[in-house]
């Protein structure tokens, strides 16, 4: 009798599962069909049999515990398998029938979907926010997303949103930087079948550059109201600088236009905002423009125009004979510690000694003014046309200059007597040293 014959004998009802038991299978996955018997049979071994109907050469016998083939799927195994056990006899070996059959389905994984970053940049300074999304192909069904992270861990901070793709933010910093994938996933038969992982975005996170330094050009310690001041602002040194911007002390931006040259030129103000001034640069990095640190500020004071002297004559008239002493008086508003009196003829400075002149300056100690006085004690016809004064302040270590005070008038003439000039030779000193005198102690 054949063994055919034989398998007669044993009851066909062996059992034949999937584990784990889905519908479908990714290529790659691995699966186990597990063959058992009934406890009361003997056993003495298991075959799997194929969708070929071949015993499967890679069977793991166990008596009496039943069988287990492990495979990774693969679209060439794919289709049904039943198993089927056999005991040995004394005339031979008898088989059991078949157990019904399993079917191994196998499926493709979904299209990639696609990863993009919000900027087109891959370089983030630190502290900046990152917007990863991901998208299925439009046709896709969608259960939910996955982000992947360095070596394919799954980054816990994902957002599902199956419908519109999801979305990974998170704030940009030397330990999360690095390469970024997703993939989606849907559900088939409580099963979660993934799709291919996207291309992969590299993020890179950087410091920004080390600030600039600003300067003035002139340097002064203090600047006049509409002075003309130039900043200039200088990277580090080799750093490759692509352009530069100036801010004034409330952090707005003051030049227009991007400068490569790294100057700008201010007009002094009164302005809160225009007293301390700020740089910064661009480098280029990755592609991309990376601000520096900002520099330290600094400050540009700013003072009003000195406040216009005043001029007086003697004689009052500003009629003068010729041989006469004439008195010019500029007198500053106000005190102050050091000061410097100009006077000009018709627009020429008048030096000490020009034309018989002499210069005596004082400053008062009880009112609000200096005087200097300019002496001609012999009036000619030189002496005539207009006349002029002004001042300088040194004012924090800088000598600033005043405004030029209202011109005067003088005229000289030529009609004079032999006794009034030796008079005039005579007295001249006294009357210089007491104009000087009485125009000081008085306030005005």
């Amino acid at each position: 009798m054949g063994e055919l014959e034989f398998a007669q004998l044993l009851p066909a009802d062996r059992t034949l599962s999937l584990y784990p038991g889905y519908t479908a299978y990714l290529p790659g996955e691995w699966v186990n069909l597990r063959c058992s018997a009934p406890l009361c049979e003997q056993v003495s071994g298991f075959r799997f049999f194929p969708q070929k109907g071949q015993d499967d050469s890679s069977i793991v016998q166990q008596s009496n515990a039943g069988a287990r083939l492990e495979l990774m799927v693969e679209k060439g195994n794919a289709g049904p398998y039943t198993c089927g056990q056999w005991r040995w006899e004394f005339y031979g070996a008898i088989s059991s029938g078949n157990s019904r059959s399993v079917s191994i389905k196998v499926t493709d994984l979904s299209p990639a979907p696609k990863l993009l970053r919000e900027y087109w940049y891959t370089v983030y300074l630190a502290g900046e926010q990152v917007n990863l999304t991901c998208s299925a192909p439009g046709h896709e069904e969608v259960s939910g997303y996955r982000f992947f992270y360095h070596k394919g861990q799954q980054d816990p901070s994902i957002v599902l949103n199956p419908n519109a793709g999801a979305r990974l933010e998170f704030t940009a910093r030397k330990g999360n930087a690095g390469s970024y994938s997703c993939a989606y996933w849907r559900l088939e038969s409580n099963q979660e079948i993934s799709s291919r992982n996207s291309s992969s975005v590299s993020i890179t996170v950087t410091d920004p550059p080390p600030p600039p330094t600003l300067s003035l050009h002139p340097l002064h310690p203090i600047y006049i109201l509409g002075e003309l001041v130039m900043l200039r602002c200088s990277a580090p040194f080799g750093e490759e600088v692509k352009r530069y911007r100036f801010f004034n002390q409330r952090g707005e931006r003051i030049s227009k236009g991007d400068f490569s040259q790294g100057t700008w030129l201010i007009t002094t103000t009164y302005a809160a905002d225009s007293k301390a001034y700020t740089c910064l640069y661009w480098r280029l990095e990755h592609g991309r423009q990376i601000p520096s640190k900002m520099s330290p500020p600094v400050p540009v004071p700013v003072m009003d125009t000195l406040p216009q002297p005043v001029l007086s004559i003697y004689p009052l008239s500003g009629a003068v004979s010729e041989g006469l002493p004439l008195f010019i008086t500029c007198m500053a508003p106000r005190d102050a510690g050091k000061r410097m009196f100009h006077f000009y003829n018709d627009g020429a400075k008048i030096f000490p000694g020009d034309v018989g002149s002499e210069v005596n300056t004082t400053e008062s100690r009880t009112c609000s003014m200096n005087i200097s006085v300019l002496s001609i004690l012999w009036s000619g016809s030189n002496n005539t046309g207009e006349f002029t004064c002004e001042y300088e302040e040194n004012v924090s270590g800088r000598w600033i200059l005043s405004p030029r005070s209202w011109a005067v008038n003088v005229t000289v003439s030529a009609h004079s007597f032999l006794w009034v000039q030796e008079l005039v030779v005579g007295g001249s000193f006294f009357l210089i040293n007491g104009l000087i005198f009485l125009v000081s102690h008085c306030c005005f």
